[in-house]
């Protein structure tokens, strides 16, 4: 499978999956329901970076169209790849910078995602100077890997957490103690 595949099969799934986020958010929260914060800004990453990935993994195909050669290709998409990393993750940590009110696990996930963002910057750093890696496809794609990633990690949670709140609702109503 060559590359121009890759990309597009990226684009495909970070659209889909944007679009059904889209979907489950609008259905998921009934009018009157108390929607949280967490819902809202998980289902803002799902859509943002998906819709973002989706856009990234198609630039290289611009630039290779215009017969720009791969190097110069994966210089400036590792370079664009750093700047929009982090002013994402920039934006999504002021905008959640309530950290303190989180379970240990969640502070937990939030910052090895933070990390690993970093880690994924600092390759892409790299790779954008010709610095170790040599203006290449993989730190690249990398990015594009994670962050569709961390979509399908966020669109699973926007999925799933109100329904395992459901059950434990239903779980402590069912409880002999609270039928008194």
């Amino acid at each position: 499978m060559d590359k121009a595949e890759q990309l597009l099969i990226l684009t495909q799934v970070a659209i889909a999956v944007a679009g059904f986020a889209g979907i489950i958010g609008t259905f998921q929260f009934k009018e009157g329901e108390r929607i949280r914060r967490g819902d809202v800004i998980g289902l803002a990453i799902v859509v943002n970076v998906g819709l973002m990935s989706a856009f990234y993994s198609t630039l290289p195909l611009i630039f290779i169209n215009f017969g720009i050669s791969d190097s110069i290709v994966w210089g400036i998409c590792s370079g664009l790849a750093c700047v929009i990393y982090t002013i994402a993750f920039s934006y999504f940590a002021i905008i959640n910078k309530n950290f303190q009110s989180y379970k240990t696990i969640n502070k937990l996930m939030v910052y090895s995602l933070y990390l690993v963002a970093l880690i994924i910057v600092i390759i892409n750093f790299l790779n954008a100077c010709n610095i170790f890696f040599k203006r290449e496809f993989g730190p690249f794609y990398i990015s594009l890997i994670y962050s569709i990633g961390s979509v399908c990690y966020m669109f699973s949670r926007l999925l799933l957490r109100p329904i395992w709140r459901t059950i434990r609702k239903q779980e402590s109503e069912d409880k002999p103690d609270n039928k008194l």
